[in-house]
């Protein structure tokens, strides 16, 4: 392993939006053994050290690849498309939605059925996250970086979403 390789070369895995999850799990559990710290604790400090960056790099590509968010950001870097922590999806018409999504999360607690209606918006919201995955995937794969690039400032706002509908999931059921 070099510490120069990209996330997708040190799993052996092919440089693209769809991953082997089993492979990259069982890759990862096959690296992280090689490379645990623990193995290299007799050894020089310089072993030490790069046991220690190999065991980082390790950690952090596969908590990029397995996230499909943070997986489309790092094949956009790859392909030179930087995005701003800061930066938002122009889509009037998405953001419309998104409003309406998140003002029907907020209402969930008042509903009739909380439960029913928190699993209703939970399946809408990740119907929209896969459509969006798809259209990134294709985009990429087409070379539209644009494209891409918008599809993944909608994967943010929709995985948020996700997020904040898993933590009220939670607190409805304490």
């Amino acid at each position: 392993m070099e510490l120069q390789q990209n996330h997708f070369e040190i799993f052996g895995l092919p440089v693209s939006y769809e991953v082997d999850r089993q492979a990259l799990a069982a890759r990862y559990r096959e690296l992280q053994q090689e490379f645990h710290p623990d193995r290299f604790a007799a050894k020089s400090d310089r072993e030490q050290r790069l046991s220690m960056q190999y065991a980082a790099q390790i950690n952090e590509a596969n908590n990029t690849l397995k996230d499909p968010v943070a997986r489309a950001a790092y094949l956009l870097q790859l392909a030179g498309v930087e995005i701003s922590p800061e930066q938002t999806t122009a889509d009037g018409e998405f953001l419309m939605q998104q409003m309406i999504l998140r003002e029907r999360l907020e209402e969930v607690r008042d509903a009739a059925d909380p439960e029913a209606e928190l699993g209703e918006l939970g399946d809408e919201t990740s119907a929209l996250f896969r459509e969006q995955q798809r259209v990134f995937a294709d985009a990429l794969t087409a070379n539209a970086l644009d494209e891409a690039k918008s599809a993944l400032l909608k994967l943010q706002f929709l995985g948020k979403l996700q997020r904040q509908i898993e933590t009220l999931e939670e607190d409805l059921l304490d």
